[in-house]
């Protein structure tokens, strides 16, 4: 390279440097000073280009088969998983209602499910008694939302058949069909479909997941040893006394007769209490194993009786 240098910089600027390519693979020095050559992937011998294409096609291959290995896996563990969660939801009894004979006469509720969750008041395991809870589910779409409304068990209401009468005696008179079309009848909730729980068993589940904290004021104490607790029977499970007030730790069965409590404050704040054990329940899931939770699917699917399909 050869310059004359002015007053304020360079003139003439002479170079003698190659340039073949822009790119920037493979540059090599020549003895000559100053002078470069750059070469192409396409300069290369034959040799070295059919091993680099090779190279290139044997990582792409090793690629594929990851990514095809990993692709059937998950396929595998999602199928795998839908067949044991259905079979879980199989297990579920169902007794369909008549859904020409449930006495819906509106049409308001386009954007919202409603079902009917009914605790039954029996005391064996023969699904007789009557409605004591009488919870209605909400599946709220057009919010996103999931909402429970209790329904007063001694509600005074047209039940079909009976004339007047409270809600909870639906259930004896008709089980399932005719105590969702009193719903209905009365309070225009366009129910179709119903999940049944007696006492034995939501006392079971609740003993599974743990049991639920409850904060049990001196009324209720009072009530649930004195008149409830001694007059439920629970059969082999037992049912022990409350020992003090405050935020604690109750059985499945001491938690069904919180439940009921209604003498204290009425049968509205009993449906209160009613939701606050479910809620309670809810927390003690999300706290548990996961490794339990399937058994949990299974022991409250097995326990229910429903309309609702598997796929429901």
């Amino acid at each position: 390279m050869n310059y004359n240098k002015k007053d304020n910089g360079f003139n003439d600027i002479d170079t003698d440097i190659n340039i073949y390519s822009n790119s920037s693979r493979d540059i090599s020095s020549h003895s000559n000073k100053g002078s470069y050559s750059v070469k192409t992937e396409n300069q290369l011998p034959n040799g070295n280009k059919k091993a680099s294409v090779k190279r290139k096609k044997k990582k792409k291959l090793r690629f594929l088969k990851v990514l095809v290995t990993l692709l059937s896996i998950i396929l595998i563990l999602c199928i795998a998983a839908y067949a044991y969660c259905y079979s879980i939801i199989n297990k579920m009894e169902r007794v369909e209602l008549d859904e020409s004979d449930l006495g819906i006469t509106t049409t308001v509720y386009e954007n919202v499910k409603n079902i009917a969750l009914l605790g039954l008041d029996t005391r064996s395991d023969d699904k007789t008694g009557r409605a004591d809870a009488n919870i209605v589910l909400t599946i709220d779409k057009a919010h996103n939302k999931i909402k429970l409304t209790s329904i007063a068990r001694d509600s005074y209401v047209a039940i079909e058949g009976r004339s007047k009468d409270k809600l909870t005696h639906a259930y004896a008179y008709g089980k399932s069909q005719l105590h969702v079309k009193t719903l209905n009848q009365n309070f225009g909730l366009e129910i179709t479909d119903y999940v049944t729980m007696n006492f034995f068993e939501l006392a079971r589940v609740i003993d599974y997941v743990g049991g639920v904290v409850i904060d049990v004021n001196d009324a209720e104490m009072q009530d649930l040893n004195n008149n409830i607790i001694p007059n439920t029977d629970f059969g082999n499970i037992e049912c022990k006394p409350i020992e003090t007030t405050g935020e604690q730790l109750l059985s499945g069965a001491q938690a069904v007769c919180y439940a009921r409590i209604r003498y204290v404050d009425g049968d509205v704040e009993r449906g209160n209490r009613q939701k606050e054990v479910l809620t309670a329940m809810f927390t003690s899931v999300k706290r548990m194993n996961p490794v339990k939770l399937p058994e949990v699917a299974t022991l409250i699917t097995s326990e229910c009786t429903t309309s609702l399909s598997s796929k429901d």
